[in-house]
């Protein structure tokens, strides 16, 4: 886009020399033109003289012309270079959020899971919570700040600790982000008897859910493999 750009403004400059080279040689045109000599001139010599003149000028009118729609076409070029531009670094932008590649911040409700003497935890429980705050609506998701997405793996590999992503040790409290409709989300965890928080509650968790404004939701930290991701049929 940057080499359109450059080529672009180059052939505009390129124009505007060649406009105002006109414009000079019409001026010169009209100052070489011998006023004495037209007055001793027949009157046939003169009209021949004073259409000629015309039909320069209407040449470089003309040329002034063809040129100002140039200069209009480069620059609906130009412009549409840069809507194009904007259009892709939008997509961009949103795929990488949707992947999780960027850190994300917005409205959204934090849960807190924190394991008690009568009821612990487990890497099962987590998996639901994920499951249920995507059917919520929810775009973006975190662990104790460790972002979960499509290929994340909870693994529980003691009754202490839970393993994201196969390297990220995680253990009680747990805190989970989540971005997205902060009330849709409230609405479906707090649906009375029905809901996940009354429902833990009931079975002895220690549960806490808020919602907030502003929420951030950090990037993968980890490299994404699209090894097993095939390309569909166009």
């Amino acid at each position: 886009m940057n080499k359109d750009k450059i080529k672009i403004s180059i052939v505009l400059g390129i124009i505007s020399i060649f406009l105002v080279s006109l414009m000079g040689v019409q001026i010169k045109t009209i100052q070489k033109t011998d006023i004495t000599a037209l007055e001793t001139m027949q009157e046939d010599e003169l009209r021949n003289e004073i259409l000629g003149l015309k039909e320069k000028n209407d040449e470089i009118q003309t040329k002034i012309t063809e040129n100002e729609d140039k200069i209009k076409e480069y620059n609906e070029t130009l412009d549409n270079n840069q809507k194009a531009t904007e259009l892709l670094n939008n997509e961009l932008k949103e795929y990488e959020e949707k992947i999780g590649l960027t850190d994300v911040t917005g409205s959204g409700v934090i849960i807190t899971l924190t394991d008690t003497d009568e009821q612990s935890y487990s890497f099962s429980n987590l998996v639901d919570f994920v499951n249920e705050l995507r059917y919520a609506g929810a775009t973006a998701i975190s662990i104790n700040d460790y972002r979960v997405i499509t290929t994340t793996e909870i693994v529980e590999i003691s009754k202490k600790y839970i393993l994201l992503n196969g390297d990220q040790r995680i253990s009680s409290p747990y805190v989970i982000k989540a971005i997205g409709d902060k009330e849709k989300i409230l609405e479906v965890f707090n649906l009375k008897d029905e809901g996940y928080v009354d429902l833990y509650k009931e079975a002895g968790y220690d549960i806490k859910i808020e919602g907030s404004d502003q929420i951030t939701v950090n990037k993968y930290s980890k490299e994404i493999n699209f090894e097993y991701i095939e390309k569909g049929d166009d």
